[in-house]
């Protein structure tokens, strides 16, 4: 009681200017705590936006190109074609394919400085997709070239079907992208991991079953069958 007794004298010879000052500086220290907490809300909630918004237009652009794919009969498409270059032109002469330039990634390319704002589960299909994309450009380009005239039908034919392959991959990595997409915007990253990984145990099943039915064709190798008995 005591020492209770002799901290309260203290207190109260304590000048009154600085109780002032300590009391308006705990409200000072408060205002910047209150302040960074609302800047901190206000940051989160921009990028949420922003993420949203670049989400919203690269679901766009992926859907309108995997809606003209899926249009397209791809495997029919690719079959007349390489009829036509294989028999030539009615009149004579070789058949050369017209192979026209695509631009499907304007979208992406105006927001690819801002990439960074989208969630691990959803960058790396993004990226997988536009990568494809790139890839088909730049055969494109080769086909469009004197050199492909050049080459002989059947290396065409193969450069040709490679284009179709590569198409198709482009269409199946786009219906990735829209699905975790979707599922982000649903149901958050946990939603968008579990797409993700639930494709990729597909896609290693489907893998096992090619491997499987190479193997029992005889296409691939088999180490115990390729060992003889001394």
């Amino acid at each position: 009681m005591i020492f209770g007794t002799d901290v309260l004298g203290a207190l109260k010879q304590v000048d009154a200017r600085i109780w002032q000052a300590v009391v308006g500086g705990g409200f000072v220290a408060l205002s910047w705590l209150l302040n960074g907490w609302r800047n901190r809300r206000d940051a989160q909630r921009g990028r949420a936006e922003r993420l949203r918004d670049v989400h919203k237009a690269i679901y766009a652009e992926i859907k309108a190109y995997v809606v003209v794919l899926n249009r397209d009969d791809l495997d029919d498409y690719a079959q007349a074609m390489v009829a036509r270059m294989r028999q030539g032109e009615p009149g004579g002469g070789e058949f050369i394919p017209f192979i026209p330039i695509e631009r499907n990634e304007t979208v992406f390319r105006a927001i690819v400085g801002e990439i960074h704002v989208l969630p691990r589960a959803t960058i790396d299909s993004v990226v997988l997709y536009y990568s494809q994309l790139e890839a088909i450009s730049a055969l494109v380009e080769d086909m469009r070239s004197d050199a492909f005239v050049a080459i002989g039908v059947e290396r065409r034919v193969k450069m040709y079907l490679d284009y179709i392959n590569m198409k198709k991959m482009a269409l199946e990595i786009g219906e990735v992208c829209l699905e975790v997409i979707a599922a982000y915007a649903s149901g958050g990253k946990d939603a968008a991991q579990a797409i993700v990984i639930k494709r990729k145990e597909s896609a290693a099943t489907e893998k096992g079953r090619d491997d499987i039915a190479a193997l029992e064709g005889g296409q691939i190798s088999s180490p115990v069958g390729a060992s003889s008995d001394p």
